[in-house]
């Protein structure tokens, strides 16, 4: 088999295992795991799923991960949103902020994924990180997973990223595709991927409340991977912002806008439910894989250099003292980005755009995802056709690929095309595709910058 060695990670001296709640403190031992919800008989671990909502909707529970049981070249697997997903983002922020001087926060982020897989050969083809050798282990839910939810105890624990949480759902003992054998602790690098999948009724549920099954049920009558739900609340001229308030009156200029009269008419409260599904799922079934994210990159095999500036090696290493943690990392800001680039800046104003005219009885309005279809992004418009112009309120911001951001708001989608007859495999058709195209992007794998090689199994560009 094509296995390549990373000998300087590993050390080769078998230790005992860490006890729980040890610390990462130079000596090569887990993040802190957290005492809590586990009962000392072996099994006798507490789930934190909800049995069903109060509609009576339920899906099964996943097994809950026994911290005691883990051992040495053992892989325990969570899943985490970062400090995003709990927090949401305030404006301005030094962690990340829209630019256009919204404060967003979630009431739940929730994903469906499957398929951890594990493969001989990360680096077989040097120049195409989507090739990988033979599969030798591969973990099976599918699960469900809230990341906005936190908890004091295990499964909960830290996360990748500092100051993150992640929640435990499953374990990978060994190579449970290639006999059985053992993981090998010799400084071998073996690839590592995963999957989103389509909603099924068969998901196993780690974390997921009353209400997050409610949201789970809809996201399976809608068919989409990803759901957000929270609000967005503008605050572009506080806290340093640069922009004026609105004016309350919709036939007056807005200040500090070039005299645009569009801003008062967007509401400075919008609640969003962006349950987030390409606009054609070709036949795609409950369950089946909706995005693969393969051969990633891991920051844990630092300081070893990644391939093609690629940010870090690719694959795992694993330890013959302590089992290893590998993190299915989402990141909340994708479907938001401006361009097609990755971490360009945030912009909620689109989806605002959309409560324009919108009677909420007096309340909150409320945005959802299929708003958005059938929006120019090359030319946006609020929900009664006025042009949406650019505002910029992040004194910070700077523009990512040169060129205006004045006159009326047009994304870019930097080298990849606009759709031709309608047909979503030949390019974007409209807002809903572009905002989709970027969240198919959103997974990694143990934080920030374990960039995977994307593979869509929907009708898409490349």
């Amino acid at each position: 088999m094509n296995r390549k060695r990373l000998a300087a990670l590993v050390p080769l001296a078998l230790l005992p295992l860490a006890a729980p709640g040890a610390c990462a403190d130079g000596t090569g031992l887990p993040p802190k795991l957290d005492a809590g919800a586990f009962e000392g008989a072996a099994g006798g671990c507490v789930s934190v799923a909800a049995a069903r909502s109060d509609a009576g909707f339920s899906l099964p529970l996943a097994p809950c991960v026994d911290e005691g049981s883990l051992g040495p070249g053992q892989l325990l697997l969570t899943a985490s949103g970062e400090q995003l997903a709990l927090g949401g983002y305030d404006f301005p922020s030094a962690a990340g902020d829209f630019a256009d001087g919204w404060r967003v926060t979630f009431t739940h982020f929730i994903a469906t994924f499957d398929r951890v897989s594990l493969w001989d050969g990360p680096d077989s083809v040097p120049t195409d990180q989507s090739q990988v050798g033979a599969l030798v282990a591969e973990a099976d839910g599918p699960w469900a997973v809230d990341m906005h939810r936190n908890g004091e105890g295990f499964p909960y624990l830290d996360g990748k990223e500092s100051g993150s949480r992640a929640v435990a759902f499953a374990v990978l003992p060994g190579e449970n595709r290639n006999g059985g054998a053992p993981f090998p602790t010799d400084g071998t690098l073996l690839a590592v991927g995963f999957s989103v999948v389509v909603p099924t009724s068969r998901a196993l549920n780690v974390n997921l409340d009353a209400d997050g099954l409610a949201v789970y049920q809809a996201m399976i009558a809608r068919g989409c991977v990803v759901a957000y739900r929270g609000r967005a609340t503008w605050q572009g001229d506080q806290n340093g912002g640069t922009c004026a308030a609105p004016s309350a009156d919709a036939g007056a200029a807005s200040p500090g806008h070039g005299g645009e009269p569009e801003f008062a008419r967007l509401p400075t409260t919008v609640d969003f439910d962006l349950c987030i599904r390409p606009s054609d799922l070709a036949g795609l079934r409950p369950g089946d894989p909706e995005t693969s994210f393969v051969n990633c990159d891991n920051q844990d095999n630092d300081p070893a250099l990644g391939l093609n500036g690629e940010p870090h090696a690719r694959g795992i290493a694993f330890k013959a003292n302590t089992y290893s943690i590998g993190e299915v990392t989402f990141h909340t800001d994708h479907p938001f980005w401006e361009s097609t680039e990755h971490d360009t800046p945030l912009r909620f104003d689109p989806f605002a755009a959309q409560a324009v005219g919108q009677d909420a009885d007096g309340g909150v309005p409320l945005v959802h995802f299929e708003d958005v279809r059938g929006v120019d992004y090359t030319a946006f418009t609020d929900r009664q056709g006025h042009a949406l112009p650019w505002r910029t309120c992040d004194p910070s911001y700077q523009n990512p690929n040169g060129g205006g951001r004045v006159g009326q708001m047009h994304f870019d989608p930097v080298k990849v095309p606009r759709c031709t007859g309608g047909d979503p495999a030949t390019g974007l058709c409209d807002y809903a595709d572009f905002s989709t195209y970027d969240q198919s992007t959103q997974g990694h794998w143990n934080g920030a910058d374990g960039l995977c090689f994307v593979e869509r199994h929907y009708p898409s560009p490349p």
